[in-house]
């Protein structure tokens, strides 16, 4: 016998996709976290799990009470008619309508509550010893917490196997939000940590996994890749199988293009159409598949094809697709940019004595070794120009940290691929 568990990241219940095309805007629930708990629950129910954990932030904030307290409660009930458990820790985003919403659902129980730690047994309740496990439990007692829990985790948590259900920040000392290091994870010694915060899942595999279960749906373009759940079996006293299970409605993905050689519009398209059948034969051959799915596309290689010459190969972004080789599955271009070179080498182009050998000579210089006294300075001088635009009443209220030297290089780099394309365009026309 075994004891099977589903571990779910953050839900964020309130948040709608955004940048669907305008024939999806009316369906939007049906690829928001609201549909992917309902999956959830669903997979729950179908793989007889003793628990469904949450991992904070179920909640995208308090203003959405009222939108995830139904979707709560009915999942709930679904669950412990089953017999399986609920049990859930508070995050920075939830710290305060989670205590409320699970206070409104009996049959769930918050772990760690105001900060304490807390632990359960799990049991499958046709096994023996073999098939059990602890689960540990912390939630946040407010919006911001700058010390580490682990420091207050009981020097005795008990036998193993031993789970820790936990939101925070991992190897960011000056985070707000619960930091927490690596190495403090491994000095517990437990056999999982499964923690809610960054979006971007961890490669998670049995042997003592540690690490993020990413959003159960990806929220924006900024989350690309599968996402969904993480099934847990635990057997003889150890975790024998821990996978994701890859559920969400929607699922967003970058790809690249490659136009080397490309002489006209129709081969950008047929380059594309190509790209298209590759990933929809990948998704559907998968277990289980989106609905939807959105692209953000990169359009690479050696190319002089004008970027008219290229818009006119692309599709409207405004409406949705059927994906080819999965014709279950519709798709959407969320978003598409150039970022090809010319097909004359930057060397030879950089021997001219006009505009675009000056920009050419730039553009070699950001190949260089990133000490490289000249390429430091083209990067200061860009970094510089960025923060006296920053300083602007009009980007006042955008949030953030300054870019980092690495963004600059790709935005220079990216831009003036842009500027040199264009004028060599002029040249021709």
């Amino acid at each position: 016998m075994s004891l099977k568990l589903l571990a779910v990241g953050d839900l964020h219940l309130g948040h709608r996709p955004a940048r669907l095309p305008a024939d999806l805007v009316s369906r939007a629930a049906d690829f928001s976290p609201a549909a992917a708990w309902r999956r959830t629950v669903d997979l729950a129910i179908r793989e007889g799990v003793a628990a469904v954990l949450l991992a904070g932030d179920v909640a995208e904030s308090s203003h959405d009470y009222f939108e995830a307290l139904p979707r709560l409660q009915t999942g709930i009930a679904e669950l412990t008619r089953a017999g399986i458990k609920t049990l859930a820790v508070s995050g920075n985003h939830d710290v305060n309508v989670l205590p409320r919403l699970i206070d409104r659902v009996p049959d769930a129980h918050l772990l760690g509550r105001n900060g304490q730690w807390e632990s359960v047994q799990l049991r499958d309740p046709s096994g023996g010893s073999d098939t059990s496990a602890t689960l540990w439990g912390w939630s946040f007692p407010t919006d911001r917490v700058h010390t580490s829990p682990l420091t207050q985790l009981p020097p005795d948590p008990g036998t193993g196997p031993l789970i820790g259900l936990l939101h925070c920040d991992r190897d960011q000392a000056a985070s707000p939000y619960a930091p927490v290091t690596s190495d403090e994870l491994r000095r517990t010694r437990f056999d999982a940590w499964l923690l809610g915060h960054i979006h971007q899942p961890d490669p998670l595999a049995p042997t003592r996994p540690s690490g993020y279960l990413g959003t159960v749906v990806g929220l924006d373009a900024g989350e690309p890749g599968p996402r969904g759940p993480w099934l847990i079996e635990i057997s003889g006293g150890h975790i024998q199988r821990f996978e994701q299970r890859t559920i969400a409605p929607l699922r967003w993905e970058r790809i690249d293009v490659d136009l080397t050689d490309t002489a006209s519009s129709a081969e950008v398209t047929q380059r594309l159409s190509d790209g298209l059948a590759a990933l929809g034969t990948q998704l559907g051959k998968a277990r289980e598949r989106p609905d939807l799915v959105a692209l953000r596309i990169r359009l690479t290689g050696d190319c002089d094809l004008t970027e008219a010459d290229i818009r006119a190969a692309m599709p409207e972004t405004d409406r949705s697709l059927s994906l080819p080789g999965a014709t279950a599955i519709q798709w959407f271009v969320e978003s598409w940019r150039i970022d090809t070179r010319p097909v004359t080498p930057l060397e030879r182009l950089a021997e001219r004595d006009d505009q675009p050998g000056l920009l050419a000579r730039r553009l070699l210089i950001l190949q260089r070794d990133p000490d490289d006294a000249d390429r430091r300075a083209l990067l200061e001088a860009a970094a510089q120009h960025l923060r006296s635009a920053a300083d602007k009443p009009r980007w006042g209220q955008l949030p953030g940290d300054p870019p980092d030297t690495h963004s600059v290089a790709e935005w220079l780099r990216e831009s003036g691929q842009n500027a040199l394309r264009a004028m060599l365009a002029q040249e021709r026309d």
